[in-house]
């Protein structure tokens, strides 16, 4: 997948059929419609290197491939 015409958001859900529809990525989120819920928890988001497998840069993206055996990352 990507972002071209070739394999941009038109094309995503031949490989992946979810991708269909309403349910592409990235989200469209209207500010107007969101409301506070105060029950929810803080979310954090963190990694510890010494999981990471593999990284790739292949020069548009970042991938990293974690082994995430103990819930660090």
């Amino acid at each position: 997948w990507g972002y071209d015409g070739d394999n941009g958001p038109d094309q995503w859900h031949k490989n992946y059929p979810i991708a269909k529809g309403r349910h592409q990525s990235p989200i469209e989120i209207n500010n107007k419609e969101v409301h506070y819920d105060p029950s929810l928890l803080p979310w954090f988001a963190s990694y510890d290197p010494g999981a990471a497998k593999t990284i790739l840069n292949n020069g548009k993206t970042c991938r990293v491939v974690f082994d995430d055996s103990f819930d660090r990352s």
